[in-house]
């Protein structure tokens, strides 16, 4: 049975892992939607709500930084995407333990819009 419980505890860490690597990719991705105008945020969102690319989680983080900007756009937005309400709140619970600014900043923007 080593073998075995070797086997589950590599695929275990390699699933952490992953998961450690998507989180730090979208707090990077936050970092340069933090900085972009509100109209290349609508643009992006916009360009990840269309039939052939239709990308949720995009659209929540554009949702998230739009919110630091102008909220009542953003809560319109959000108001007719189910998908990316579900992204935010998933979003939200994976970087709850997450330490630094970036981690602080994303959680503020997504409790003030999701609340």
């Amino acid at each position: 049975m080593g073998f075995f419980d070797s086997l589950v505890s590599a695929g275990k860490a390699a699933g952490k892992a992953m998961t450690d690597a998507v989180t730090k990719k979208q707090l990077e991705q936050w970092d340069k939607m933090e900085r972009a105008s509100e109209s290349r945020l609508i643009d992006f969102y916009k360009q990840n709500n269309t039939s052939e690319r239709s990308n949720a989680s995009n659209r929540a983080l554009a949702l998230a930084a739009l919110n630091n900007q102008n909220q009542y756009k953003a809560r319109e937005l959000l108001r007719n995407d189910e998908d990316a309400k579900r992204a935010l709140t998933r979003l939200r619970e994976k970087i709850s333990l997450e330490e630094g600014r970036s981690a602080d900043g994303l959680r503020d923007s997504i409790d003030r819009l999701i609340k």
